[in-house]
């Protein structure tokens, strides 16, 4: 299984914008409790392709005016490079991964 596939097997009524980008820095950031055959896709390239297909596929609900807080508005939700500049958050801002709500939706994955 394919990460993306993974996602949306998890979360059948797809995620808000926030819960996206910080499903992205924990997958990206930590590989616990993750299913080992997903491990190798969590690279920066393949979670911004896969999250920008979510997004392009109406997979992230709502407003996505929560980009500026990861400084990931210089590209439309649906570009790979916005979900790299999520992912780059974690080293512009530091601060930009909420472990709790991360692991919480790790959760969901492993319940698959």
């Amino acid at each position: 299984m394919d990460i993306r596939a993974l996602i949306l097997n998890s979360f059948e009524n797809g995620l808000t914008y926030n819960e996206s980008a910080q499903l992205c820095l924990r997958l990206f950031s930590t590989l616990d409790g993750i299913p080992e055959s997903v491990h190798e896709q969590c690279n920066k390239e393949n979670l911004a392709l896969a999250f920008s297909e979510l997004a392009k596929s109406n997979f992230i609900v709502g407003d996505t005016l929560d980009s500026v807080i990861y400084g990931a508005n210089h590209h439309l939700v649906t570009d790979k490079g916005h979900w790299i500049e999520v992912i780059a958050s974690i080293f512009k801002i530091g601060n930009a991964v909420n472990h709790s709500v991360g692991n919480e939706l790790i959760s969901h994955i492993t319940k698959t």
